[in-house]
């Protein structure tokens, strides 16, 4: 869709309650091809918290991050999109 963000992966990470998320995350691309956008909410009913990256590694490599410390506290569910 012309002129809106592509959301490119989201994960909400769950701990012992199966029913409460404790964090959200989602990776977006710019539609302008200008970069690439990570909101992470943490705690998950928090406000998100917004970094601009220039390129995909990048934002993946702060995204992997995320994940790794995440797994200290639950299971990350993470759906993926198609480029």
């Amino acid at each position: 869709m012309p002129g809106q963000p592509r959301l490119r992966e989201a994960a909400w990470l769950y701990g012992t309650d199966p029913d409460i998320p404790l964090a959200h995350v989602r990776l977006e691309e710019r539609a302008d091809g200008t970069g690439w956008d990570l909101y992470l909410s943490d705690p998950a009913r928090a406000p998100s918290q917004h970094v601009r990256y220039d390129t995909e590694d990048a934002a993946r490599a702060e995204l992997e991050r995320i994940y790794r410390e995440g797994q200290a506290d639950g299971e990350w569910r993470i759906t993926k999109r198609p480029s």
